[in-house]
């Protein structure tokens, strides 16, 4: 089974997020699993450097905290693939009704993939319910 991670498991999973046990927990079971292959953008990895300095500006994390983080996250048995420029991705944001299409590049790989997509994102789960994509959202509120 393929599995496509949104930045923001990662970015619960290596913080105080407060939905870090539950996000842990599922990538426990996904790495316990055999037929289980994690994949992600290589978006992911701006996604996740954004949220971090962010946490640093706000002094929610110290530099010091970030580096042990940044070798936590590149040691997650996680494929990242490189989507580039493609107009799947532009078709996509649009269906979605977005004027960005960061969320558009892991539906693209999800579809390349023949994967699920888990996140913790409450408005692009149901956007992109509605829309037909394969989609999970993970936590106390997970609809599926």
């Amino acid at each position: 089974m393929d599995i496509v991670v949104d930045a923001n498991l990662l970015v619960a999973l290596a913080t105080q997020h407060p939905q870090r046990q539950i996000v842990y927990q599922q990538f426990a079971s996904w790495i316990a699993q055999q037929d289980v292959v994690l994949h992600a953008p290589d978006l992911a990895y701006a996604e996740v450097t954004n949220a971090l300095t962010r946490m640093i500006t706000a002094k929610m994390l110290s530099r010091d905290q970030v580096q042990a983080i940044c070798q936590q996250l590149m040691e997650l048995p996680i494929q990242y693939h490189i989507v580039g420029v493609d107009p799947d991705v532009i078709d996509i944001a649009l269906r979605l009704s977005r004027k960005t299409a960061y969320d558009a590049v892991y539906l693209v790989l999800v579809q390349r993939l023949g994967a699920v997509l888990w996140t913790l994102d409450s408005p692009l789960y149901r956007n992109a319910i509605g829309q037909g994509y394969s989609v999970r959202l993970l936590g106390e509120i997970e609809q599926s």
